[in-house]
């Protein structure tokens, strides 16, 4: 798998569900986010995605075209994504000029050996205090990793192990 498709799943799926917490802006957008995505409508998609993901797959016409290729590649091979939630938002911690929480996200998707559920952590940043975020999606990458990524990061961010299971 070669590196731009690796950091695409990281911040791939945090736009497919709708976290509940008392920052309506936050739910709002994840949820523009979620509309974006299924449309397969990935430049308005782009706009929720975190900068430096953007930069470190080479900017935003590049990241859409992986989006798009890693979409593609996912459907040909059997895996039809049919479900997104959020759930369990963390305590929104202050850095710098960011606003940092994550968000428990729970993926099921369908396979070619069955139903996958998976959960992991969902980054969400924002700049202005929670006006306007911005999402990495941790796709289970434990928290030492993803601070070598984003040394931005909160030290107290919360970024849960990925856990994961097949269902009926």
């Amino acid at each position: 798998m070669n590196k731009k498709i690796r950091i695409l799943i990281i911040v791939l799926f945090p736009i497919l569900g709708l976290a509940q917490t008392e920052n309506k802006n936050l739910n709002s957008q994840l949820s523009k986010m979620k509309k974006f995505f299924i449309a397969e409508d990935y430049e308005s998609f782009s706009k929720y995605t975190y900068p430096k993901v953007i930069e470190m797959m080479g900017g935003k016409s590049n990241m859409i075209n992986a989006t798009k290729q890693a979409m593609n590649s996912m459907k040909n091979e059997g895996f039809i994504v049919m479900e997104i939630k959020h759930k369990h938002p963390s305590e929104f911690l202050k850095k710098g000029k960011e606003l940092q929480c994550t968000i428990t996200q729970v993926f099921i998707m369908k396979t070619p050996q069955g139903k996958i559920e998976s959960q992991y952590s969902l980054i969400g940043i924002s700049s202005d205090n929670g006006q306007n975020w911005s999402f990495i999606d941790t796709s289970g990458k434990d928290k030492a990793t993803m601070l070598k990524y984003f040394p931005n990061l909160h030290k107290d961010i919360i970024i849960k192990p990925k856990k994961q299971k097949l269902i009926n």
